[in-house]
């Protein structure tokens, strides 16, 4: 083999071992690496080397009781700064029929931190519980409750529709001087208003907001000055209602008006 041929081939031998070194060189850098890495996260991981020390808890409360709040979150933080579970808190949190949504963060260097918007109901709802803004119901267990608010009922899942004709039936008769403090849809949809002096509107089933409005047109002519004597009127005709007076002279009489 000639001089030339020779060299060539000592300088290929030298490259591939060269080469064959760099690369155990970067998998030996590789396995360290990785070996570090897990030391490390593990040595982060242990409870003992960074503890929790204060499970704070933030929100303007009204209706929830704090300790309460305390009690359902705190068996959750367990672990330590960088293991704690926060979704496990946020949850067990919002497990709480008082708390609409929780925020768990956490504070250098032993603090973790939930915040709590709690829930603000604008209804009661079918008598053991209560409506936020958004018509979810929500029933809760404990806490102060909330008193002058508009009694609402329905079926399951209606919630969000009787809040919102609650509403409308509100809007039609505040211009009237009126309040409505109760409005139930039963099992068939029929509807039924009640008024804070007790008078009763029923409106049934078949267009019940043209039903209302048919009242406050008669309102007026009808019904202004005679609030104290008026116990129901029934407005399930197609074309008129009927009035049941408080102490009618004989029995109980019924005005009926077809217009």
């Amino acid at each position: 083999m000639p001089d030339s041929g020779k060299r060539s081939l000592l300088q290929g031998l030298s490259a591939l071992v060269s080469a064959h070194r760099r690369s155990l060189s970067g998998l030996l850098l590789l396995a360290m690496l990785g070996l570090t890495t897990a030391w490390g996260m593990r040595w982060l991981s242990d409870p003992y080397r960074f503890p929790l020390d204060v499970v704070e808890v933030k929100g303007e409360f009204r209706y929830l009781h704090k300790p309460i709040l305390q009690a359902a979150v705190v068996p959750h933080a367990a672990g330590g700064f960088f293991t704690v579970d926060v979704d496990s808190v946020r949850a067990a949190a919002e497990d709480l029929p008082w708390v609409e949504r929780a925020r768990v963060r956490r504070i250098w260097p032993a603090t973790l931190r939930v915040h709590i918007a709690e829930q603000q109901p604008v209804a009661g709802w079918n008598g053991d519980g209560y409506l936020n803004d958004a018509g979810e119901a929500f029933t809760p267990q404990s806490g102060h409750s909330p008193a002058g608010l508009p009694q609402l009922a329905g079926p399951a899942g209606q919630a969000p529709r009787v809040l919102r004709r609650y509403r409308q039936a509100s809007r039609a008769l505040q211009t009237l001087g009126l309040k409505v403090t109760h409005l139930a849809m039963d099992r068939r949809r029929a509807w039924l208003l009640q008024l804070d002096n007790g008078v009763q509107l029923k409106l049934g089933r078949a267009r019940p907001w043209n039903r209302l409005q048919r009242f406050v047109r008669a309102f007026p002519g009808v019904f202004a000055g005679r609030l104290a004597d008026l116990k129901s009127v029934d407005m399930r005709y197609s074309n008129g209602f009927s009035v049941h007076w408080q102490s009618p002279p004989a029995g109980e009489v019924v005005a009926r008006q077809d217009t």
